[in-house]
């Protein structure tokens, strides 16, 4: 054997162990990185979820969501909401109040109109409106800060259609007498006090049978 074979055989156990340490090293590089690259995944990750479920927040707000998730019977309530300017709902889509300012969500009930939509434990009349409904207008729900001011709403309708000392919001018969009386949020509205009066019914609403 020459003198340059014995030097490469010397030199081979050297350059062996050399390369397994550069691969150790880049192992342990690799799994660094590894190790580096997961909490970026886990954060893209929690970024994603966190935005779905800001949009679906969003969504739950609009009166879209009514109808898209229990299609029959809310398709009346928002088309009458967006399209039907005689319906004080359009009135309140108008001036940009949503159905959740007024119907506050509470979870029990939503839950139990979810399974009474699931069960199909619920009756419509003929134009498909739920037929009875739970929830009544009265100045405890609309004559709010951010809503309605009652005496606002009585100086607006003094003296209502020129008779003197009429004023429908200002009802001889007191607190029986709330706003859904007369308001009809989702169908027409119905002039209550022709019950027994004759006053001016307003345009585009009803009078009492």
């Amino acid at each position: 054997m020459g003198e340059e074979e014995k030097r490469r055989f010397a030199a081979a156990p050297a350059a062996q162990e050399d390369a397994l340490s550069e691969t150790a090293s880049n192992a342990r590089e690799k799994r660094g990185r590894v190790r580096r690259r997961w909490p970026i995944a886990v954060g893209c990750v929690a970024a994603v979820a966190a935005l779905a479920a800001a949009g679906f927040f969003v969504w739950h707000e609009q009166p879209s969501f009514c109808n898209a998730i229990c299609h029959v019977p809310m398709d009346n309530y928002v088309e009458g909401y967006y399209e039907d300017e005689t319906l004080c709902a359009n009135a309140h889509y108008r001036e940009g109040t949503t159905c959740l300012q007024c119907h506050e969500p509470k979870i029990d009930e939503q839950i139990a109109e979810g399974i009474a939509w699931v069960k199909g434990d619920f009756e419509v009349d003929e134009r498909g409106d739920i037929a009875t409904v739970g929830v009544t207008a009265d100045e405890k729900m609309c004559a709010t800060p951010e809503c309605h001011d009652m005496q606002d709403v009585m100086a607006a309708t003094q003296d209502w259609g020129g008779e003197e000392g009429v004023n429908p919001h200002d009802s001889h018969q007191g607190t029986p007498i709330d706003c859904s009386n007369c308001h009809g949020v989702h169908k027409a509205s119905n002039m209550y006090c022709n019950t027994c009066h004759d006053y001016e019914t307003p345009q585009g609403w009803t009078d009492p049978v």
